[in-house]
């Protein structure tokens, strides 16, 4: 088969060729054209003006008196002007009728209608098709010095017809009417060969390449991995890109695949892990049942016959829960002895009952030897948010009461609550009064240096080596009491880790309850009025609650500004934290909340969010401070949008010492 494609060079080729034949035919035709129109032009303005030269040449010698005869011989002299010329003059009848008829003359004038239509007053110009000769018919006209003679005659009237012919070669043009010409004719022969010239490249080589990259850009911004790029084009290098792009789409599938296969697929068992299962539980919007397994003793199973038996019998294990599933159900792989199954319906306890009773006699042979598995199972109903820890509640419940299957009822969340804040409750008492709560330094980018020049201080609870964060703790304390006393325990810990440091900028969390609450209000200034670099204390107003008190807080950001301290806003851009207190608070420095930055690398939204934020934010002569970078490609956006400073897991992790 032919090759249908050409390269782009051939294709140059042929366009140039294309276009100077087009520009020969256009030549060709536009010069004829031309030539046509400037001989017929040239040769009615050379008649004119020799025709006006004679007449004026005959009127002073009529004037002089000079007769026929004499007019004849002046016309003979000046036919030797000009190879080739005739001249003939004509009496008109009211000439004839002073001056006699000349019958040869006569006979001609009323026989030959160019004449007799130059008699009425009409300049005549013909051009003979076939020897090219130039003719033209001068009527004279009588004026003021003629009537003198010709006394039957007023202004105007016809005295006689002047013919003159001569040859095309005779013509007399000048010199700028050549230029004219010819300046003409290159600028219309410009314009049309560049016009055809860019029709054919649009048409042959933009149009395909303009073509390829909106289809390029439609695939990019549908995200759609399967769609391919499809246009005409006869292109060689078109061809080629369009291959290599739907290639490299291929490629990008496959290996996106096996990586979707990697998160969401168990190594060992090649079923769903416990990704897999958020995933789903977080797609979908309906009810659910889950099951949650967990296979009684498989971890001494593990230390008596060892890691080689112990997966071959999970692996079959998991075949044979398929194998009663039916696709009924989705096994998902949790940890090393849990597993879950989920179903789109309602599960009864009978149903319950019966799957457990057929997957207990499943038997596993090892070399000989034979293996029987026993589960406790835990299940649950419920909406996609809580039915899975709804689902692991009951099996922790089931291993306590050591029966074999137990359904979530609300009793057991409540008693599972309350036992978890009682023992977070102790856990904060313990870390009060054995001085257990720490600062740790979160690390601040400067985009424009690369440089950590700034540290949010975050809290944190060190027990035993342990180290817990707030979101395990913090509501409990609130709950509790015992939150201002966290705070205020922070902020002496801080002001006195960065009591010798003059170089580096660090932030204090504060809430407006905290603004509220006198004792830490005063451990905060005191803490200030002491504090030798209070230019380098950033306050970062937390976004908790809605602010009503517009005044209490005016207030505060001024006595903390009387110290040359900045203030930030937290959080921007969800909850109560907008533009409406940007406009109302006098603040240096806003932060941008993660769910602005998350989802920027994959979606162009977001991009065009914060973009369009951080360029007003920046408008008004702020800082702006984007959390939550976790990923190179997340702090190259934002560096290129113009963010002053980032943090996150890319830039670094809080750790209970600062980079010095």
């Amino acid at each position: 088969m032919k090759n249908r494609y050409i390269s782009n060079k051939t294709l140059i080729i042929r366009i140039v060729l294309s276009v100077l034949l087009i520009s020969v035919v256009v030549l060709f035709i536009s010069s004829e054209y031309l030539k046509k129109t400037a001989v017929d032009n040239l040769a009615l303005d050379d008649a004119k003006k020799t025709a006006k030269l004679v007449f004026e040449t005959m009127n002073t010698r009529m004037q002089e008196g000079w007769e026929k005869d004499d007019l004849n011989e002046i016309i003979q002299r000046l036919e030797i002007i000009r190879s080739g010329m005739k001249i003939n003059s004509y009496r008109s009848p009211l000439v004839e009728e002073l001056f006699g008829v000349v019958p040869e003359d006569k006979k001609i004038s009323q026989s030959d209608p160019l004449i007799i239509q130059a008699m009425n007053g009409e300049e005549v110009f013909k051009i003979n098709k076939e020897t090219g000769a130039i003719r033209f018919l001068y009527p004279m006209k009588v004026s003021s010095d003629c009537t003198s003679c010709h006394v039957n005659a007023s202004n105007g009237s016809i005295n006689g017809v002047l013919d003159i012919t001569f040859p095309q070669s005779e013509i007399k043009i000048s010199l700028d009417m050549i230029f004219s010409y010819i300046i003409g004719f290159f600028v219309l022969f410009l314009l049309v060969i560049s016009y055809v010239f860019f029709m054919v490249i649009n048409k042959k080589m933009v149009e395909p390449v303009v073509l390829l990259t909106d289809k390029i850009l439609e695939i990019q911004s549908s995200k759609n991995l399967t769609k391919r790029v499809n246009i005409k084009s006869n292109i060689k290098e078109v061809g080629l890109l369009q291959l290599h792009f739907n290639n490299l789409l291929i490629t990008i599938k496959y290996y996106y695949d096996r990586l979707i296969a990697s998160i969401y697929t168990d190594d060992l068992t090649s079923i769903n892990n416990l990704s897999k299962l958020q995933y789903d539980l977080e797609t979908k919007n309906s009810n659910l049942s889950i099951m949650v397994l967990d296979i009684k003793s498989f971890g001494r199973l593990n230390q008596v016959y060892g890691k080689k038996v112990s997966e071959f019998i999970l692996k079959e294990f998991t075949k044979n829960i398929n194998t009663v599933l039916k696709n009924n159900g989705v096994l998902y792989r949790l940890y090393a002895d849990e597993l879950a199954v989920v179903y789109n319906s309602k599960l009864t306890h009978k149903e319950v009952v019966e799957f457990s009773e057929i997957i207990k006699e499943f038997s596993y042979t090892y070399k000989k030897s034979s293996f029987m598995l026993d589960t406790t199972i835990g299940y649950a109903y419920g909406n996609n948010k809580d039915v899975f820890s709804n689902a692991t509640l009951a099996l922790k419940e089931a291993k306590k009461r050591k029966c074999a299957i137990f359904e979530f009822n609300e009793t057991i969340a409540i008693e599972d609550e309350n036992n978890h804040h009682m023992n977070w409750l102790n856990k904060l008492d313990d870390a009060i009064e054995h001085d257990q709560i720490f600062p740790y330094f979160m690390p601040i980018k400067n985009t424009k240096t690369g440089l950590i020049d700034k540290y949010e201080t975050l809290v944190r609870i060190v027990e035993n080596g342990n180290i817990h964060t707030p979101d395990k703790f913090l509501d409990i304390a609130i709950s509790s009491g015992k939150y201002h006393i966290i705070t205020q325990i922070m902020i002496k810990k801080v002001f006195e880790y960065f009591k010798d440091i003059d170089d580096v900028k660090f932030s204090i969390n504060i809430g407006i309850s905290d603004i509220t609450n006198a004792t830490t209000m005063q451990i905060l200034f005191d803490n200030l009025e002491n504090y030798n670099y209070s230019s380098n204390v950033i306050i970062e107003l937390l976004e908790t609650e809605e602010i009503s008190d517009f005044e209490l807080l005016h207030s505060f950001i001024k006595k903390v500004k009387n110290y040359n301290a900045r203030i930030a806003i937290d959080d921007f851009g969800s909850g109560y934290s907008n533009f409406n207190y940007i406009i109302n608070l006098d603040i240096d420095i806003v932060k941008l909340d993660s769910s602005l930055i998350e989802n920027m690398y994959t979606d162009q939204h977001s991009v065009v969010v914060v973009s369009n934020i951080v360029k007003t934010i920046k408008e008004l002569g702020l800082e702006v401070v984007a959390e939550k970078v976790f990923s190179p490609e997340i702090e190259q956006i934002l560096t290129i949008h113009e963010v002053d400073y980032l943090q996150g897991y890319e830039i670094g992790k809080a750790q209970r010492e600062i980079n010095k």
